[in-house]
């Protein structure tokens, strides 16, 4: 492996390691581990999820009471202030390294990179989306 990618990657680990959207993310989910309520829908969350995967792991549909089930945890999670700022920290975390892998992914292509800004993607607003092409001069 060339030394000088192997320290670029290094480099862009730390970078990313260091970056505001995790620093955020963390400190939301932190936040949220200490709301107590959080706690309670997120447990509930888990279990539910853990009951659906054992049902579709044994080859049967979800029922309707299920799929009530989880339409009412994830009301729950979403009219929770702690959960949703953790979402959205996440989200925000996400959408940066989908930028970082979307600009590696076109540079190995042989492609320019995403035409947003000079942090690629991530300098774009809501109204861009999370792919190229889908605005601000994305392309």
């Amino acid at each position: 492996m060339s030394a000088e990618i192997m320290e670029k990657a290094n480099e862009l680990a730390a970078a990313i390691a260091e970056s505001p959207e995790l620093a955020d993310m963390r400190e939301k989910e932190k936040e949220m581990n200490q709301n107590p309520e959080a706690v309670v829908i997120i447990n509930e969350f888990r279990e539910k999820q853990q009951q659906v995967y054992d049902i579709q792991m044994r080859g049967e549909e979800i029922d309707d009471n299920d799929k009530q089930d989880i339409a009412a945890i994830e009301s729950k999670m979403n009219s929770n202030p702690a959960i949703r700022s953790y979402i959205e920290a996440s989200e925000k975390f996400e959408n940066l390294l989908r930028s970082v892998n979307l600009i590696v992914s076109k540079a190995i292509a042989g492609e320019q990179g995403c035409g947003c800004g000079p942090n690629g993607m991530a300098d774009c607003g809501p109204e861009c989306g999370t792919e190229c092409g889908s605005g601000c001069g994305c392309s």
